[in-house]
């Protein structure tokens, strides 16, 4: 069986993966497989995936970048003209 293995500090998993608290504030190995089960994936919903996020670092971040109707077009000219100088 093939796998993936990494080590992490555990404050990374924080809000994703339920840990005991030894492993708090210590480096711990990651490491990922296939499950071969026949199971179908169980489909997420938005208040599924918020729940997950809850209390995790993710939510903290909510709302630092204002959502607005701008494309990506829009804040590249935008920063270009802010921050280009020209010699």
């Amino acid at each position: 069986m093939e796998a993936v293995r990494q080590v992490i500090d555990s404050t990374l998993l924080s809000g994703i993966i339920p840990l005991p608290k030894k492993f708090e504030n210590k480096r711990v190995e990651i490491v990922v497989s296939l499950n071969e089960e026949e199971k179908a994936i169980p489909s997420l919903s938005m208040s599924d995936i918020d729940s997950m996020l809850k209390g995790s670092i993710t939510e903290s971040l909510t709302g630092a970048i204002p959502q607005t109707e701008k494309t990506l077009d829009n804040y590249r000219a935008e920063r270009l003209s802010k921050y280009e100088c020209s010699n």
